[in-house]
């Protein structure tokens, strides 16, 4: 009989016992000294600081903070970007392998911090922060609605840190390279595309590369990603680059491209057409340091 009656009590504790909240995600720290706060806000009390490898539960998302319980009986607050989701690594691992053949258009830095994201938007998951001099390929560039305006756009671009990690980060956020070799020719344009045609050997000077380049500066419309394009060619005699083709009014964007055929340097501008509605490409090749129109399609 008492036995019994131990065995009905522990089946009334068990039966009222508070059943575990469902696990939305399981997330991994990707950020050093990353703070377990009381509450979704940056000021708010640090319960415990976690380190990149730690594992926690995801129980809730609210705009850019989770909500996660960490061990047994730890929960708190945590920023997006301090954490990285199973359903965010998937998702990392698709856009990646998606991303495995785009050839980069120039290569940059980050003028400052950037949340590195999964897309393109303010709202998008943060895959991690990017420091402050983070060189990266960039791959890609497209503009979204600005949030809370009716007439502003913001720039992203697609840029690769490194050879297994694909994201978008905001454009103004990132300062484009200009090969060192011409860039005291580039006349204060941003350098939004540079592509390598041709390789010569001076005898003075070694190798020296011949260049393609999309031209942009300040104040173009945003939809663009450049408006012009410059080829740069090598005078042997003078030792010195010289402009051997501009073209300029462009409504140029990505990609530009370039090639070989039968020996020859090749390249491939894309305009916007004047609707938005799609793209049109003009091809040229370049006999010696002349460029001539190929085709036009």
């Amino acid at each position: 009989m008492i036995n019994v009656v131990v065995l009905l009590a522990l089946l009334l504790v068990t039966s009222c016992s508070p059943k575990p909240e469902p696990i939305l995600d399981q997330a991994t720290v990707v950020a050093k000294n990353a703070s377990l706060r009381q509450r979704s806000s940056s000021t708010s009390r640090t319960l415990r600081t976690l380190g990149p490898g730690d594992r926690v539960e995801v129980l809730e998302r609210q705009n850019n903070w989770y909500r996660v319980r960490y061990g047994p009986d730890v929960q708190g607050w945590m920023e997006e970007s301090t954490v990285v989701t199973n359903a965010t690594r998937e998702r990392i691992r698709t856009l990646v392998s998606a991303s495995r053949d785009q050839l980069a258009q120039n290569t940059g830095v980050l003028r400052e911090e950037a949340n590195f994201r999964i897309e393109p938007g303010r709202t998008s998951s943060i895959i991690r922060r990017l420091d402050s001099g983070t060189k990266v390929e960039v791959l890609d560039r497209v503009t979204t609605p600005r949030p809370g305006s009716d007439s502003s756009s913001d720039v992203w671009l697609k840029v690769r840190p490194s050879p297994k990690e694909v994201g978008w980060v905001i454009g103004n956020l990132v300062e484009f390279d200009i090969p060192a070799d011409v860039a005291p020719y580039s006349e204060s344009y941003t350098y939004s595309a540079v592509k390598t045609l041709n390789q010569v050997q001076d005898p003075l000077a070694g190798p020296v590369n011949w260049y393609v380049v999309g031209e942009r500066r300040p104040g173009l419309d945003p939809h663009l990603d450049f408006e012009g394009i410059r080829v740069f060619t090598w005078n042997q005699k003078k030792h010195r680059y010289e402009t051997a083709f501009r073209l300029k009014g462009l409504r140029g964007i990505y990609p530009l491209e370039a090639g070989q055929e039968a020996g020859k340097p090749t390249f491939r501008v894309y305009q916007l057409l004047p609707d938005g509605s799609g793209k049109s490409a003009r091809e040229f090749v370049m006999n010696g340091v002349i460029v001539r129109v190929k085709k036009d399609s």
